[in-house]
């Protein structure tokens, strides 16, 4: 008897919560025997033994009640050990080894928190139908219901089921641990949807439309009003993963100087892919714009993007190709291929707080060599959730461009460098609107003093978004 348990523990470790088959005849002695076995093994703290011997004991006798306790100790033990790796492995960013241990939990028998974190798990991982059916079953629990529709929301959201998404996140509101960023997502969810529609109606100043240099006299003199209105449809049938399309208008015109009354509009389509830790974006893009009633630039473009993202760090980069075409005399020579690369680190500090930096270079090939360009610089940019109806953006970057060859009405070559400072704040005034103030401002260092100037501006607009299906 004792040789058979030796083999049974070299032929490997035996599951404490795995169903026993008996034995074709049952033989209580034998298997209180084995019992006995099992509780000095497990009283010496060889639980895998103390498990071999109690799955011997039942066996042998199916009736054996103190085995069968002993081995249901070992059972919860054994799940208990993998739950609290499961969660070691969550707070590591390992999700797929986190939902394998919650997984195993979960063999053992039904348990919601099980389901609840290896449902989590599998969210992150953009596997969206198997976390659903996960956090269905740990709902059915009043003590994880709300959590497991905090995240059924996330998912709904992320399919493009806004309305849905909304629901959800509103039905656990009241709850103070989920309170703040329920709400915060709901707002997003009224927001966006397979369909998307945007409005933003604005005015405000602008203190130098022409950028006057600095070295003038009474630069305040191209100080000018600006009203503009600005729209935005975008379409995702199959919410944020799939393909898109995206069209847009803007108007904008000046108090006085009507030369600079802009109309343009445009469209783009792409695709979008990944749902989970990894992303990818695409997209061709076109842009038309007619200045002071004329003809101005007409623009292609493409943009692709790839990134990571690891718990609260998010990590990516993204490719700008976009060749320009000028429609005026004047502007005809800076008709060429723009090019930008821009890496990123973001980092989440809340739902609807986070804080950036990004790098990027760039290159501007056109006709007249003496105005093409190469740049390089930083971009901070930090979004703070103020309360549940109000948020405010910053960001600040600097720029230093180098022009590639000597302009021969300048006698130069040019060589400038761009601070720049922008701030948004906005309010909601009761879905679908929202006020906004925006502030931003350019400081322009050049080698070549007609280059060097600094413009303010300043808006306040109201915005209407509402999100469809």
């Amino acid at each position: 008897m004792i040789a058979a348990l030796v083999l049974a523990v070299v032929a490997g470790t035996a599951d404490p919560c795995e169903p026993v088959e008996p034995a074709g005849s049952a033989d209580p002695t034998v298997a209180e025997t084995y019992r006995a076995v099992g509780d000095a093994e497990s009283a010496a703290g060889a639980g895998d033994t103390a498990a071999v011997a109690y799955r011997e004991a039942l066996r042998r006798d199916p009736a054996n009640q103190r085995a069968r306790a002993a081995l249901q100790a070992l059972c919860r033990r054994a799940t208990a050990d993998l739950f609290q790796q499961g969660r070691h492995l969550m707070d590591a960013g390992d999700w797929r080894a986190a939902a394998a241990k919650f997984a195993e939990v979960r063999a053992a028998g039904p348990d919601a928190s099980a389901a609840l974190l290896e449902g989590i798990c599998r969210h992150e991982l953009g596997e969206d139908a198997a976390a659903a059916r996960l956090l269905r079953e740990a709902e059915r629990d009043p003590a994880h219901r709300d959590s497991a529709r905090f995240f059924l929301g996330l998912i709904a959201l992320r399919s493009g089921e806004a309305t849905r998404a909304a629901s959800l996140f509103e039905s656990v509101v009241a709850n103070p641990g989920l309170a703040a960023p329920a709400g915060e997502l709901a707002r997003v969810a009224r927001r966006t949807g397979r369909l998307v529609l945007s409005l933003l109606s604005e005015g405000g100043y602008d203190s130098n439309v022409d950028v006057t240099p600095d070295a003038v006299a009474a630069p305040s003199r191209n100080a000018d009003g600006v009203a503009g209105i600005t729209g935005l449809v975008l379409l995702r049938p199959f919410g944020e993963s799939g393909p898109f399309a995206r069209g847009n208008f803007t108007y904008r015109d000046q108090a006085r100087f009507d030369a600079y009354d802009l109309v343009g509009g445009g469209g783009s389509v792409g695709w979008d892919a990944g749902l989970g830790a990894e992303w990818f974006h695409g997209e061709y893009g076109y842009d038309y714009r007619a200045l002071g009633g004329a003809p101005y630039l007409s623009a292609h473009q493409l943009l692709g993007g790839a990134g990571l993202t690891t718990g609260h760090l998010s990590l990516g980069a993204t490719y700008l190709a976009r060749f320009e075409s000028y429609l005026s005399a004047t502007a005809e020579p800076y008709t060429g291929l723009r090019q930008r690369l821009e890496g990123r680190a973001a980092w989440q500090l809340d739902v609807g707080s986070r804080v950036a930096l990004a790098y990027h270079v760039g290159k501007d090939d056109v006709r007249d060599h003496a105005f093409s360009w190469v740049e390089h610089g930083p971009r901070a940019e930090m979004g703070l959730r103020l309360g549940r109806d109000a948020r405010l953006a910053l960001e600040e970057a600097a720029t230093w461009r180098d022009y590639r060859e000597l302009d021969p009405v300048l006698g130069a070559v040019r060589s400038d460098v761009y601070l720049d400072g922008a701030a948004i704040a906005e309010a909601d005034l009761g879905l679908p609107w929202a006020v906004r103030l925006s502030l931003g401002a350019r400081k322009a260092f050049s080698n070549l003093p007609d280059f060097a100037y600094t413009r303010v501006t300043l808006m306040l607009g109201i915005a209407y978004t509402v999100g469809l299906f």
